[in-house]
């Protein structure tokens, strides 16, 4: 009796639907995006600068993300309390859109919008080129508690840019794109180095402290 021969089974279809499987998995993934802060690192190849530069204390706001979970608003040397991480948005806002004075070349911020209702205190800074954030953590602090105190004061500087755009340029911050194959002058690039320009972050971050002190 002659022996039945089973039908062969084509793998090369096999290997296109993996390959086609494959490629949607890819594309309808979504991939979770990495946290980081944005600053302009020294240049190494620079010696350092030795001059001491005198920081006035109104234009100096200061935050503490110490080790057990709190935050610290330092409103000035006598007194501290503790804060919301919400709070923080709007007390660094109030800070650098204050104008109360001048900058070093003695220009008054003529862009400014001062706190609620347009007043400006003589507590909070002279103006955005002076004003400075001071970030100080304890080694024990937790790294949630610390991104999350940097993610409130990059949310400022971006809402203070965003309101300056609308005013200015009656445009959506976020629309605003550079394009390097055009010069810096023109454009969306003209619109960010006036918009960095206006509103330059100065973050301090001295070095850690020991809790257990």
């Amino acid at each position: 009796m002659a022996r039945k021969e089973l039908p062969e089974v084509n793998a090369s279809s096999l290997a296109d639907i993996a390959f086609l499987l494959l490629t949607f998995f890819l594309i309808a993934t979504s991939m979770d995006k990495q946290e980081g802060i944005q600053r302009q690192l020294p240049d190494l190849t620079k010696p350092p600068d030795q001059t001491t530069i005198k920081v006035e204390q109104q234009n100096a706001i200061e935050f503490v993300a110490n080790a057990y979970g709190q935050i610290l608003y330092i409103e000035d040397p006598d007194k501290i309390r503790q804060i919301n991480i919400k709070e923080v948005k709007n007390l660094v806002m109030e800070h650098v859109d204050n104008g109360s004075a001048t900058d070093a070349d003695g220009n008054p911020c003529t862009w400014c919008q001062g706190g609620p209702d347009g007043q400006r205190s003589a507590l909070l800074s002279d103006h955005p080129k002076s004003a400075i954030v001071s970030i100080k953590f304890d080694k024990g602090t937790n790294w949630s508690d610390y991104m999350a105190l940097q993610g409130e004061i990059e949310a400022a500087y971006t809402d203070l840019k965003a309101s300056y755009v609308k005013r200015t340029y009656n445009r959506d911050w976020n629309m605003v794109v550079a394009d390097p194959s055009k010069p810096e002058n023109t454009g969306d690039n003209a619109i960010i180095i006036d918009v960095d320009s206006k509103y330059p972050k100065l973050i301090a971050e001295p070095k850690p402290t020991d809790s257990s002190n």
